[in-house]
């Protein structure tokens, strides 16, 4: 994707500067924060660096609309912080935690923060270094959805610090032979698990392969987009495609369809980034409204209920997911 820079403003509408889910909330940081982060680094309130550095990120949101959130457990204890830092060239994520903070929780503060990362930064790689004995940490980022980036390790002090990256999101408009062996083999593998992606259970590869080749000829003639979740080193993690509206009554709308990420791979948070690369890219084409098509019974509508999406509508026993066995198509949509 060739992003832009965004700003406070944002590609059709302002920037969330909040984020929320539950019980947490991550808020951009603010004068008020010195104790936490003189808590933080060990060092008394009094000392000049926790205020130094609480000024940083004050001046990073100012400057650019996104910057270091401080997390907080229900109004207000205040738990640790995420910082997504502009480095030029990509960005520096940190994140630390008060003691006795849950990893869960920070987890799921993490979650939160690289979803918001996909969606609305520029396209710069996200990153976070971590020291050869931190196994805490790295277990921490991989929940989160990061993956190791060989080619960015680098020694400190004669030991070498694994990177890890945030995967990023590819917006196509073609399938190439390659990249179509890879998709159709997570698409295979995401239907005999279980996963909703279109077809009863066991399909045989050819009639999923059919579907995929009427998609690419879609894109090819411009009415349809393939947005690819990916990781540092290119292999495939998620896939969906975006179905913008045609005409003056529906060209604000889209219809996100064939959501699946790697089965091999559940409870990395890929579903939340891929969601977030489709999101953007719907709004980069001047999407005001994005519409999805869920399977009852599969529990996914809760997982899209987590992006805002609510149910507008549903068409009794109208998938047939085997004799016997009839689920309700259920319509779901959000505004971006």
């Amino acid at each position: 994707m060739d992003h832009q820079p965004v700003t406070a403003e944002g590609e059709g509408g302002p920037v969330p500067r909040e984020l929320s889910a539950d019980d947490l909330t991550m808020i951009p940081a603010t004068p008020e924060e010195v104790a936490l982060v003189a808590e933080l680094l060990d060092l008394p309130a009094s000392h000049e660096r926790p205020a130094e550095v609480v000024q940083d990120w004050i001046a990073h949101w100012e400057e650019r609309g996104w910057g270091t959130w401080v997390v907080r457990q229900g109004d207000s204890l205040a738990v640790g912080f995420v910082g997504l830092q502009d480095r030029g060239d990509f960005v520096r994520l940190t994140t630390r935690s008060v003691v006795g903070t849950s990893t869960e929780r920070m987890a799921r503060a993490l979650r939160l923060a690289m979803g918001h990362a996909l969606a609305w930064l520029p396209d710069l790689p996200v990153r976070m270094r971590v020291a050869p004995e931190d196994s805490a940490t790295r277990e921490l980022l991989t929940s989160a959805g990061l993956v190791h980036a060989p080619d960015q390790d680098h020694d400190v002090d004669g030991e070498t610090w694994q990177v890890l990256e945030l995967p990023y999101i590819r917006v196509v408009d073609r399938v190439p032979p390659r990249a179509a062996e890879a998709v159709l083999d997570m698409w295979v593998r995401v239907n005999d698990s279980g996963g909703a992606v279109g077809f009863r259970p066991g399909t045989s590869r050819g009639r999923v392969s059919a579907v995929l080749d009427d998609y690419a000829d879609r894109m090819v003639a411009g009415r349809v987009v393939g947005v690819s979740l990916n990781s540092p080193e290119g292999e495939l993690l998620g896939l969906g495609f975006l179905v913008p509206g045609t005409g003056d009554l529906q060209g604000h709308t889209a219809s996100i369809e064939r959501v699946m990420t790697d089965p091999d791979r559940r409870g990395l948070g890929y579903g939340r980034l891929l969601m977030a690369g489709l999101h953007r890219a719907a709004r980069e084409r001047g999407i005001e409204r994005t519409v999805l098509d869920q399977r009852d019974g599969t529990g996914v509508g809760d997982f899209y209920a987590r992006f805002g999406y609510e149910e507008v509508g549903r068409v009794p026993g109208a998938l047939r997911v085997a004799e016997g066995d009839d689920r309700d198509r259920v319509i779901m949509s959000r505004a971006l």
